[in-house]
């Protein structure tokens, strides 16, 4: 999973800032697939899952998180905590289990986006503890 520079294709003024993903993402326009947007409440956990033939790409937005992820074929668990309010854009590579926890007191969204339309979405055991 890697950090996407997304300088290039965002942008701020006094209103606040935007970005265009998919652009950032290198994707082209023809091979989106799904694209969808969720809320992640603060402590909540979304994903612990994978997907064996879509790479993903996920703009978080609002609040620091912690995101967590690990290949199918090993055992290390990594994490990466994101501070800071301003968007931040993953690729998440076929075959890599990923969750992401809101780790603010407020309400935070993400937007996911991947490069098939039909896609398997399978779960996984647990890659944050919801507790801490």
């Amino acid at each position: 999973m890697k950090r996407v520079e997304i300088k290039n294709c965002s942008w701020s003024d006094e209103r606040g800032w935007g970005i265009e993903p998919v652009d950032a993402s290198g994707l082209d326009r023809k091979e989106l697939g799904n694209l969808h947007v969720v809320s992640l409440k603060p402590g909540k956990i979304r994903a612990n899952h994978y997907h064996p033939d879509a790479t993903e790409w996920l703009l978080v937005m609002g609040g620091p998180v912690k995101i967590a992820w690990r290949l199918c074929n090993e055992d290390a668990i990594h994490e990466k905590i994101m501070e800071g309010v301003e968007p931040a854009l993953f690729e998440i590579p076929p075959n890599t289990m990923h969750a992401i926890q809101n780790i603010s007191e407020n309400l935070i969204y993400l937007m996911a986006f991947n490069n098939c339309h039909k896609y398997n979405t399978i779960g996984c055991s647990p890659l944050i503890d919801e507790d801490k």
